[in-house]
């Protein structure tokens, strides 16, 4: 299958989806520089849920601890749900990117570790809020 150049992709996209992919990058860079484990993801969980709250979702906090769930109403019909990981890994990043995790935190057996996400989950989290 042929992939068609950026240049094309982009024009292909409504002006409105390109308008938000540099927030959503920041967005992205921002998860990746500051990752919280499992069941620890506060901040993140903050951030996803007051954006999805100004694209118009009913959004319900603190769903298993950490979780959000938005919900989008728009009349009869199927439903369409999307999910997305944001919990990150306890290991150090070594990528050297400018936005590379120094972070660390702490085990639920209290032990401190270094944190990243090299697991793609801020990818995740980013991908489902830019669907929204």
């Amino acid at each position: 299958m042929d992939t068609l150049p950026r240049n094309q992709v982009l024009s292909r996209m409504s002006n409105d989806i390109i308008k938000l992919l540099p927030s959503l990058e920041e967005v992205y860079k921002d998860f990746h520089a500051n990752p919280e484990l499992s069941m620890q993801e506060v901040r993140t969980a903050k951030i996803a849920a007051t954006l999805i709250k100004k694209f118009g979702y009913e959004v319900h906090e603190q769903v298993g601890v950490t979780g959000v769930v938005g919900l989008l109403k728009n009349g009869e019909g199927p439903t369409v749900m999307l999910r997305a990981d944001m919990d990150a890994l306890p290991m150090a990043e070594k990528t050297g990117l400018p936005y590379a995790s120094d972070k660390k935190g702490k085990t639920a057996d209290g032990e401190t570790v270094d944190i990243s996400h090299m697991c793609g989950h801020d990818l995740h989290v980013t991908w489902l809020m830019g669907a929204a």
